[in-house]
């Protein structure tokens, strides 16, 4: 459980409402009854002055102590730079940001969401901001209380696998295996062997038996990426796994009990892979028992800030190198349409983060692949040219 400061009503406000949406549960701090011999390990999230020092303010130790806090996240608003330390052995992490809360901007939401980026790193959750993503999370969190089968429709580089994982992470399942399989990636021939597993000699080459995949995720969940492109002889075999909870591998005599939860994605529109005969009628139903439809990121353009402090995050936490990113790169990426979606996203920032100078990302350095209506341009050339022009400027610096 999360708890947050409420003695400033506006930064509770905000930080509930985010941490919220992203389907995490917390409370304000006055809600809380101290309890030292029951009361669980929580973490607690503040904002403070600029003069708070935690390693010397023994009020506040005292208070993480008697509430039983695991851990203490300080963010500082107004700061000269952009710094973040932890003391305690992590107990204790103090982010420093160089924005006001209340100056409205778009790089004050940026580091909001950098500031909780650190809190729930280990936390499955969904960066998000607009209200279409927000209500696509509470419904992830009612279909993960449950074992119903999901078929989610997307465009390509929409996050349809995060939103599988999300689902397996919410539910009651999340301790056992999730995994992950793209249909289209796999050849007819071995895909069967792969997903519903071989014995000993079934087939030339197989000196080994293999359980196959839906056995490796038993009691679990199982992604099928890409179900469309599954050839029809094996859409049956799949149709009778859901249906009687057994899959049958190749060169057995019986079958075999499995109990795993079925999550498929899609980017095509399956009434019409029905009507044409590629994608069988009873498994689609089987399957399209809740269909979730992911939304493309120029329909939830709010969402493009988050990510991006997720993306940057990342790379602290994993790398620790610290990427920055200032108020017009906010607004040059909420404008863009994205047609790549948040794969398209991805590889700009990626990119900026090779171009850019002292690991501050400048507009400059972002190449977008297209621009709207544009003729799409040559990557490789621009990418050249602002290399030429950085290691100019870096010589005459």
């Amino acid at each position: 459980m999360y708890i947050i400061d409420d003695k400033n009503v506006n930064f509770y406000d905000r930080i509930f409402n985010v941490l919220d949406g992203r389907g995490i549960n917390c409370l304000p701090v006055s809600n809380i009854e101290i309890d030292e011999k029951s009361k669980p390990a929580d973490t607690f999230i503040a904002n403070v002055d600029q003069s708070f020092d935690c390693l010397k303010n023994q009020e506040f130790l005292t208070f993480l102590k008697k509430n039983k806090f695991k851990k203490a996240f300080l963010i500082k608003y107004g700061c000269s730079n952009f710094s973040y330390i932890t003391h305690f052995n992590g107990g204790v992490t103090v982010v420093d940001v160089p924005v006001n809360f209340d100056d409205g901007s778009n790089l004050a939401d940026f580091y909001v969401h950098v500031f909780l980026e650190f809190i729930l790193s280990n936390e499955p959750n969904l960066p998000c901001a607009s209200e279409n993503t927000k209500k696509l999370v509470n419904l992830i969190k009612k279909i993960a209380s449950t074992n119903a089968t999901v078929l989610i429709n997307g465009a390509s580089g929409t996050g349809k696998e995060v939103i599988s994982n999300l689902i397996h992470s919410f539910s009651n399942r999340q301790e056992k295996p999730f995994v992950a399989l793209n249909c289209a990636a796999i050849p007819e021939q071995m895909l069967e062997s792969i997903l519903f597993g071989h014995e000993k000699g079934a087939f030339t080459g197989a000196v080994n038996s293999n359980q196959g995949l839906l056995r490796a995720a038993d009691s679990g969940t199982i992604l099928l990426d890409e179900i469309s492109e599954m050839p029809l002889n094996l859409q049956s075999k799949l149709l009778r796994v859901i249906q009687e909870k057994r899959v049958m591998p190749i060169g057995n005599t019986s079958e075999v009990e499995v109990d795993v939860r079925i999550i498929a994605t899609t980017n095509r529109n399956m009434f019409d892979e029905v009507k044409s005969g590629n994608f069988r009628e009873d498994l689609f139903y089987r399957l399209n028992v809740f269909p979730v439809n992911n939304l493309n990121l120029s329909e939830r353009i709010e969402d493009v800030i988050p990510i991006v402090a997720h993306m940057l995050c990342r790379e602290i936490i994993e790398n620790g190198e610290v990427y920055l990113v200032n108020e017009d790169v906010l607004t040059s990426l909420m404008q863009h349409n994205w047609p790549g979606n948040v794969r398209e996203l991805d590889n700009i920032i990626q990119r900026a983060k090779i171009l850019c100078s002292k690991n501050v990302i400048t507009v400059a350095d972002l190449i977008f692949d297209n621009d709207g209506d544009e003729a799409q341009p040559n990557t490789a050339e621009i990418l050249a040219a602002k290399f030429k022009a950085n290691a100019a400027s870096e010589v005459l610096s």
